[in-house]
């Protein structure tokens, strides 16, 4: 399963997830895949949660 496959997987259910949850998940450059997945057209939502903390969940996927 590749990292965007990955990532996709856990952000599908709608819910937020933490950086913590998406390091264990997905890997320590999940930003960056993230990145790729914005780029294919997949919105993702970024919110901040404390002064370092951030929380991410998919809105609407590029269904390729």
């Amino acid at each position: 399963m590749t990292t965007l496959e990955k990532l996709l997987q856990v952000l599908s259910d709608g819910d937020w997830h933490s950086t913590e949850e998406l390091v264990q998940e997905v890997g320590h450059r999940f930003s960056a895949t993230i990145h790729v997945a914005r780029q294919r057209g997949d919105r993702i939502e970024k919110r901040r949660c404390d002064r370092h903390q951030f929380e991410y969940r998919l809105l609407v996927t590029a269904n390729r």
